[in-house]
């Protein structure tokens, strides 16, 4: 298994902006279940100007709410083994004050246990709940072979693990923009 990690080199002005007041609540897509069409739509922005070309070179984009994909990715992932672990949400991409289609919101289905609680070092976030949300200093993943390709983390629903093999479905597809680790450390 291996965590979902944006790149080393990504650049600070790629980090999207999602329109919290006017796209459907962000915390629905921690839930692991499916987004409806009915609920409103995803709005994505930059809060700044960005080169469009060398923007374009990017697979997998983070926001301050919902991971986006590209359309290329929407369609790798559909036709491979784990198209059944997520949800492509249409979302409108402001880039530079045009508005671009061709992205994707990907809401992840699944949730499953993954980290290696013995070997991870976190604390309660909130102190008179100790068996509640945790907060993550350092993260070692299980040792074993997940259920699913692509899910978020029971333990800590904001980060996204891969099995191995999704891992080096991404890697031999260049997608850009993330990268695979074993572990986590000052989170």
């Amino acid at each position: 298994m291996k965590i979902l990690v944006p790149i080393d080199s990504y650049p600070e002005r790629y980090w999207l902006s999602y329109d919290h007041k006017n796209s459907i609540d962000h915390l629905k897509f921690l839930e692991c279940s499916p987004v409806s069409p009915n609920e409103g739509l995803t709005k994505l922005s930059f809060k700044r100007k960005v080169s469009l070309k060398d923007f374009r070179k990017f697979d997998y984009l983070f926001s301050d709410g919902p991971d986006v994909v590209s359309s290329r990715i929407a369609d790798l992932i559909s036709s491979s083994d784990f198209a059944s672990n997520v949800q492509f949400v249409s979302c409108e991409l402001a880039i530079n004050g045009d508005v671009y289609l061709d992205y994707f919101v990907i809401n992840y289905l699944v949730s499953e246990v993954a980290f290696d609680m013995d070997r991870s070092q976190y604390k309660p976030l909130i102190k008179s709940v100790p068996d509640g949300p945790k907060k993550f200093q350092y993260i070692v993943l299980k040792d074993r072979k997940p259920n699913s390709g692509i899910f978020r983390s029971a333990e800590s629903n904001s980060h996204v693990v891969v099995s191995d093999e999704v891992a080096e479905f991404f890697k031999s597809n260049s997608v850009v923009g993330v990268e695979f680790v074993s572990e986590k450390d000052g989170i």
